[in-house]
């Protein structure tokens, strides 16, 4: 997808999995609510924000929802945030906190609080479901409201790993501007450019096709490096890309509060070791892809991934994760890891990546994201028709 396309508003699902989708978020929420008598949700933090509101901001101040048994929804931000959070966020409402100005008070959680208890909603609930990213919104909302709180971390957590159509069109954006990272890495790549100097050509695309500050996450290998696996182990430095190398580029990039994720290994001229590599790895990854179904587990998949790249390759190390799901962070529940049984369920959105290192003191890797269905996994963009 150009830069262009991208910015033409979001696409739709394709006509197959439009039938597969679940229950709304607000829904489910809603259910929980009654079933646990609640009469309001507060849900503390800038990725709940994110999640109920559609509010993201670079370096936003301390935010909260308060959210209701009819689906309304307040949003609570810094005084001087108002007038872009009505701007961005779908919230009902918006109500600012604290003090005109930046920096000034040190502690903005006591007033965000007072501002959260205030809301009508709030005010007249007997009991308020609560769920808290910062750790002191608890024991702050106890103070203000005669309500018995329930402690619902867990609810928002579990809502979290089912995505809703508007997610997965923020999550389709956000990964075709790793793709796009990826292009960049690719012809920075045969220039014969460093590495950091790949890597930042990389950032600055992804950032300026999005029109405001992105997260960048990236493990940027080239040659005999590619034999390291990841960051800490190697960052990019200043070692130029040479001819006949391979460049592994896992580009992760956070927009408008949820993330994409990719790997891909780019041959630098000819290199026909690593070309073979690559396509059994992606080979490996369709295999994989096609297990993502309901009530399969991480623990299953990576064991199968772990076989077949322990088969292709003797000798080859595959030391990491078979992959993770992505959403409002880019390395989330459930993970693809032998200790991991918790079972996959529709529309959970999961990145997948084989990879293998050494003896050769080389590496390589591939990654895609994919909709878990009952029929497999569905890559990203094939589930909105957008072509690769």
């Amino acid at each position: 997808m150009s830069t262009s396309a991208m910015a033409q508003g979001q696409p739709a699902l394709v006509n197959g999995l439009t039938d597969l989708r679940p229950k709304h978020r607000f829904e489910r929420l809603t259910e929980w609510m009654a079933q646990s008598g609640a009469d309001c949700f507060v849900a503390i933090g800038a990725r709940a924000a994110t999640y109920l509101t559609g509010y993201a901001r670079y370096w936003g101040g301390p935010a909260a929802v308060v959210f209701t048994l009819d689906g309304s929804r307040t949003l609570c931000v810094m005084r001087d945030e108002v007038p872009v959070a009505e701007q961005l966020s779908d919230a009902d409402a918006v109500i600012g906190y604290g003090e005109r100005g930046f920096g000034i008070n040190l502690d903005p959680f006591t007033p965000l609080l007072e501002t959260v208890a205030k809301v009508s909603a709030v005010a007249n609930a007997t009991v308020i479901g609560i769920a808290d990213e910062n750790g002191a919104g608890r024991v702050l909302l106890e103070q203000q409201v005669s309500a018995r709180l329930l402690t619902a971390d867990a609810v928002i957590d579990r809502l979290r790993l089912v995505k809703d159509v508007d997610e997965l069109q923020k999550l389709l954006w956000c990964y075709e501007l790793c793709w796009l990272g990826q292009r960049t890495v690719a012809e920075h790549a045969a220039r014969g450019e460093s590495e950091i100097e790949i890597f930042s050509a990389a950032h600055a695309a992804a950032q300026v096709a999005n029109g405001s500050p992105t997260e960048f996450l990236t493990d940027l290998l080239s040659g005999p490096n590619t034999a390291s696996v990841c960051c800490p182990i190697h960052v990019a430095g200043e070692r130029r890309v040479q001819d006949g190398d391979a460049v592994v580029a896992d580009v992760v990039v956070g927009a408008r509060g949820y993330f994409g994720d990719s790997a891909e290994t780019h041959v630098v001229g000819e290199n026909q070791a690593v070309a073979e590599k690559r396509l059994r790895l992606l080979e490996i990854l369709r295999s994989s892809a096609d297990e993502l179904r309901p009530g399969a587990t991480g623990a299953s998949i990576f064991a199968n991934m772990a076989r077949q790249i322990e088969d292709s390759f003797p000798g080859g190390e595959f030391p990491h994760h078979a992959g993770h799901a992505v959403g409002l962070s880019s390395f989330e529940d459930p993970h693809m890891i032998p200790a991991d049984e918790t079972p996959l369920e529709n529309f959970m959105v999961i990145a997948l990546e084989p990879g293998v290192y050494g003896p050769d003191q080389s590496g390589a890797r591939v990654e895609n994201l994919f909709i878990v269905t009952p029929s497999g996994g569905v890559e990203l963009r094939e589930a909105f028709g957008v072509a690769r």
